[in-house]
């Protein structure tokens, strides 16, 4: 049997409902109905998980990384109540004008993955919400796959890889590519 695929999920747009003024506590967090179930079947189905997000609420001040920590745990406390896991949640905390390395749309963060969990990058799938998502997929060689429930509502421009209305038609599209290079 091949090794388990890796899939990299954005965040707010795709597991957490946008907020335009940041989602900074955990009551202020609202998951996307079926989210959850998304990621606990792409876990069931021996997809390794990873959450890649920029949080600059953060580097703000308008939150810290400790409730963000917590809203990190409630999201892997669901998904575990529905028999999957996320093996970590990589946070960028800087603003845009930072000039970090980890902040997408650079692929920091995706690097962080390959290199502290042995993530295949050329073999991985992110799954996000805008631009800056689907350009650090290209920039660190991974298939993208743009939802449109958060930042990106109508795809144009974004250049992913494929297109789908919300996580769940993500992992449909996942598994079942996942199916087909296992054969009959």
């Amino acid at each position: 049997m091949s090794s388990p695929r890796t899939v990299l999920i954005d965040r707010d747009g795709v597991i957490v409902k946008v907020r335009t003024d940041y989602v900074k506590t955990l009551a202020e967090m609202e998951i996307l109905p079926g989210a959850i179930e998304a990621l606990a079947e792409l876990a069931k189905n021996h997809h390794r998980l990873f959450v890649i997000t920029n949080q600059s609420a953060i580097g703000h001040g308008l939150t810290t990384r400790e409730e963000v920590d917590r809203m990190h745990e409630r999201i892997s406390s669901e998904v575990r109540q529905m028999g999957g896991a996320i093996e970590a949640f990589l946070v960028c905390p800087h603003t845009p004008n930072d000039g970090c390395e980890c902040r997408k749309p650079k692929p920091g963060l995706l690097f962080q993955a390959r290199d502290k969990y042995g993530v295949d990058l050329n073999s991985a799938v992110l799954v996000g919400d805008a631009a800056t998502d689907i350009q650090a997929a290209r920039a660190a060689g991974c298939t993208s796959i743009l939802v449109l429930t958060g930042m990106s509502a109508t795809g144009d421009g974004t250049g992913s890889d494929y297109t789908v209305k919300n996580i769940q038609q993500a992992v449909e599209l996942i598994l079942a590519s996942a199916q087909k290079e296992m054969g009959p």
